[in-house]
């Protein structure tokens, strides 16, 4: 109900930043199945790495970048004072610890590439993907949900 009575001028910034949202969880989701299904088929490795890497740069990044530059505008439209609750807090941690964590997740999936998808590199994206994953879901539950 609340949604309901939210003002016209909130649309533009809330849709940037949900859009964002939903990119950026299906393209991590996409990463880590990808990394995944390398380990199984070895015979693949290399191209699923390079799937990987292309899905960071054209659609995590433009995607996080979407997402918190939306939450940013949002936020200064619903919450002008500062008074924001806990469920704003943890979309804050996940974007700004995610941001460490994607910077990461870009740097092994490019020595991925380097290394023909096969060593602890590519073991190691699709598991920082699916940590992100799960902290994507947290935040995105605390977004729907609005606890205290």
């Amino acid at each position: 109900m609340l949604g309901a009575i939210r003002p016209d001028s909130w649309n533009l910034p809330l849709f940037v930043h949900a859009l964002g949202a939903m990119i950026l969880f299906g393209a991590t989701a996409t990463v880590a199945i990808a990394g995944f299904a390398a380990r199984t088929r070895r015979e693949h490795a290399e191209l699923l790495a390079r799937v990987e890497l292309k899905t960071f740069l054209f659609a995590i990044i433009p995607s996080w970048i979407a997402m918190r530059v939306g939450a940013g505008w949002i936020e200064g439209k619903e919450f002008p004072n500062g008074d924001e609750p806990g469920w704003l807090s943890v979309g804050f941690a996940v974007s700004e610890g995610g941001a460490l964590l994607l910077i990461a997740l870009g740097i092994l999936a490019w020595v991925s590439i380097r290394r023909h998808g096969i060593g602890r590199a590519a073991g190691a994206v699709p598991v920082l993907a699916g940590i992100y994953v799960i902290a994507l879901g947290i935040a995105w539950w605390a977004m729907s949900a609005k606890p205290r």
